[in-house]
């Protein structure tokens, strides 16, 4: 066997190993796989052959070898700049369910890339913090996977509560969460009472026992920003608006007040007319050195009220 035809039958021969094992990674195993066999007739012809006439079919099935298994990466590699921006294009929808676009906006960035350790801004907000009460029952009466369901059900309905009155849920919490609304108590007031709505309908529906929610609201300075490490960055919200407005929900359960909030709330209510509210007196809560003076809210003739039977369904108003 000359130089020139071990050469011959080594490259056949390592054309045809390649082609095999790389047609699952070239989606293509056909091609890859007709690539492959033709290398190995080629390089068993080259070898039996020598320089007679099989040698030149051996030539041939050669060059068929390597156009085929060209011809697979090429259409392997068509599409791939399509797949890779919409690989990049699901990857940043995914975290942007993990991290609110309307936080990143607050912060300044124009994107979640451009987000830093330490970003930080302080802008006046209302917070409202929900719970279930005796979310502890539910486990009782059903199993943690049906518990798990219905609470993520509540989740799912409150969240587009959140949204559809111009808020953001910032961090669920267990069996409850903590929503920002920065533009005005409004938003947060309706969503409040859209939220013991949908509840209302939850339970209708009867996925699982009753469940009731004591809702806490509270406006005032709020910082929020990113902390962590290098290596993990995560959001957070510091304020004694926020604590302030979680020992509001507390009150709610205490009271067994459906919805309650301070009074700084109400000092900034533009049409107090809107909503039926109902004072509750000072109450003196854990953190605080003086009882604050918190009011009932229910709804009035003309507060905005969200429905949550499905995605899309329009707003509805309250009947008078």
């Amino acid at each position: 066997m000359t130089a020139v035809t071990a050469a011959a039958a080594g490259a056949g021969a390592s054309l045809s190993v390649i082609a095999a094992w790389s047609g699952r990674a070239l989606r293509n195993r056909r091609a890859a796989a007709e690539a492959s066999l033709a290398a190995v007739l080629a390089t068993i012809m080259t070898v039996l052959g020598g320089d007679g006439v099989l040698a030149g079919a051996a030539f041939v099935l050669g060059v068929v070898a390597a156009v085929r298994f060209g011809w697979a990466i090429a259409a392997a590699t068509k599409d791939g700049p399509g797949r890779l921006l919409a690989e990049l294009e699901r990857e940043s929808a995914a975290k942007s369910r993990f991290v609110s676009r309307a936080l990143i906006e607050r912060l300044g960035r124009r994107s979640l890339a451009e987000v830093v350790l330490g970003d930080r801004v302080t802008e006046p907000m209302t917070v409202l913090f929900a719970d279930i009460r005796d979310s502890t029952s539910l486990t009782e009466t059903l199993s943690s996977e049906q518990a798990f369901a219905l609470v993520a059900e509540f989740f799912a309905r409150s969240a587009r509560v959140i949204r559809d009155h111009r808020g953001t849920v910032d961090k669920y919490l267990g069996d409850g969460y903590m929503a920002l609304f920065p533009r005005n108590v409004e938003d947060a007031l309706d969503a409040a009472l859209a939220l013991q709505h949908a509840v209302a309908l939850l339970n209708a529906e009867r996925l699982g026992p009753p469940i009731s929610v004591g809702i806490g609201l509270h406006t005032g300075p709020v910082t929020f920003g990113t902390v962590g490490d290098a290596r993990h960055i995560d959001t957070t919200v510091v304020s004694d608006t926020v604590n302030t407005a979680k020992r509001v929900e507390g009150i709610s359960k205490r009271l067994g007040v459906p919805v309650v909030a301070t009074e700084s709330v109400m000092q900034v209510i533009r049409e107090p007319i809107r909503y039926v509210l109902r004072p509750l007196g000072p109450q003196r809560v854990r953190g605080k050195r003086d009882p604050i003076d918190v009011f009932s809210v229910s709804p009035g003739i003309e507060v905005r009220r969200v429905t949550t039977l499905g995605i899309g369904q329009p707003t509805e108003k309250a009947e008078g």
